[in-house]
């Protein structure tokens, strides 16, 4: 079922029963610019054999800037939230969806019972950053205040949810200091964290099955190269429901 939000934005729901739940919402990449097909249903239905509803958000229909994209992601957590059959939310992020993850669970940390997040967009430092998805979420105001904001290692806090990271070495688009910066910050705040580490594999894998494929690449290639990073989607699945 469709949501709309006071944007364009929206988010799909999908209840697996009329129980109360934890529910799993997911948070595409795509640099603030769009919300990534492969990073949506497909890693929800990785996910369909536990016990949780699930929701997509589809945050860049209308490309809020920071901060209104916090306050329309605050909203949706509470409309989640406060629904009668969801109890703990968990979030996954992918890439720029993954610093949004973040980004909100430093500010709504209430709403959020646990976190993955998988190659995430992390630091605004120069020599790490994703440069276009900082672009993108500030509107071209990239000042020294502004990317301070919005530099999620600098915002970890004692109350941020426990997070599970995956990310690999060879990520030629967003370089894996991200994660390691982020580990850091989660050490030093003495968060609960679980973080995997792949030697080889494109950026943008999502849960690396036939059905995500890169266009330029045969179905074949991929799981060849890059299949053996499912494994991930296995592992965060203990990480939901382990009492850390």
């Amino acid at each position: 079922m469709k949501y709309k939000l006071d944007s364009n934005n929206y988010y799909e729901l999908l209840f697996m029963d009329d129980k109360k739940r934890n529910l799993l919402l997911v948070i595409p990449g795509g640099a603030y610019i769009g919300t990534a097909k492969r990073e949506s249903w497909e890693v929800a239905k990785a996910f369909s054999d536990q016990p949780y509803h699930q929701a997509i958000f589809f945050y860049r229909e209308d490309k809020l800037l920071y901060p209104d994209i916090n306050f329309e992601g605050e909203q949706v957590l509470k409309k989640l939230k406060d629904h009668p059959l969801v109890d703990k939310i968990f979030v996954i992020g992918f890439s720029a969806g993954g610093h949004y993850a973040a980004m909100l669970a430093t500010s709504y940390y209430d709403y959020i019972d646990k976190l993955v997040l998988c190659y995430p967009v992390i630091t605004t430092d120069i020599e790490f950053s994703h440069k276009n998805s900082f672009e993108n979420l500030l509107g071209g105001n990239c000042d020294e205040k502004s990317l301070e904001q919005v530099s999620i290692e600098k915002h970890i806090h004692p109350l941020f949810p426990p997070t599970f990271i995956m990310h690999t070495f060879s990520d030629e688009l967003v370089s894996i200091e991200n994660s390691l910066l982020l580990i850091k910050a989660l050490t030093k705040n003495h968060i609960y964290q679980e973080a995997h580490f792949y030697p080889i594999g494109r950026h943008g894998v999502s849960v690396a099955t036939a059905k995500v494929c890169f266009e330029d690449m045969s179905v074949k290639d991929f799981v060849n190269q890059y299949g053996y990073i499912h494994e991930w989607v296995n592992l965060a699945k203990k990480f939901l429901l382990r009492n850390e």
